[in-house]
């Protein structure tokens, strides 16, 4: 399970495909063009950049990971240095009653064992913008040997004690301000 979910994460990097059924409801406050758009989906909704693009299961390029289920798979339309910034969100059917924090504090010790050179750069309280609490992860690490040193935030959120949400963003390690990948994971909700 554990490699699948490293598997599934690289493939990101390289596949991606347009869906155009989204709303476009932010817009980045710096530059006042618009950044973020509304995305509905079966158990949730998050919104995401303008420019990154689904990947589906039908692409034939996401491996299913065991004992989880692939919820979404996006990834930006730009690559620098053969790497697209990308977002997954797995889930899971809880069979045991657990809080957001203590899920994501579980996984991301799974994500230490897991990851070459893992540094945690930060932890900290995370709230979403439906005030769930939660933790996010702030850590660089690599897939394997031959993959760079990618940063990555991860946190989790388990609606209504039964399902829990893994949210993974990878980045490069040139973006220093995260806080607008972290605005965009906070508009995470369960329906």
């Amino acid at each position: 399970m554990k490699k699948i979910l490293i598997i599934l994460i690289t493939t990101f990097l390289l596949f991606s495909c347009w869906n155009k059924d989204v709303e476009v409801i932010s817009e980045d406050i710096t530059s006042k063009e618009v950044w973020l758009r509304h995305f509905p989906w079966k158990d949730f909704s998050i919104q995401i950049p303008v420019a990154w693009n689904l990947i589906t299961t039908n692409d034939d390029i996401i491996p299913s990971p065991n004992n989880w289920i692939l919820e979404l798979a996006v990834t930006s339309s730009e690559t620098k240095n053969w790497f697209a910034n990308n977002l997954i969100i797995l889930s899971q059917d809880l069979e045991t009653f657990t809080t957001s924090k203590n899920y994501v504090i579980t996984n991301n010790v799974w994500a230490e064992n897991e990851y070459l050179n893992y540094f945690k750069k930060s932890s900290k309280d995370f709230i979403f913008t439906d005030w769930e609490k939660s933790l996010i992860y702030n850590f660089e690490a690599k897939y394997s040997e031959e993959t760079p040193i990618l940063q990555f935030l991860q946190t989790a959120y388990v609606c209504k004690t039964k399902k829990a949400f893994f949210i993974t963003l990878a980045l490069p390690l040139d973006i220093t301000d995260i806080s607008k990948y972290e605005k965009m994971i906070t508009s995470f909700k369960c329906k």
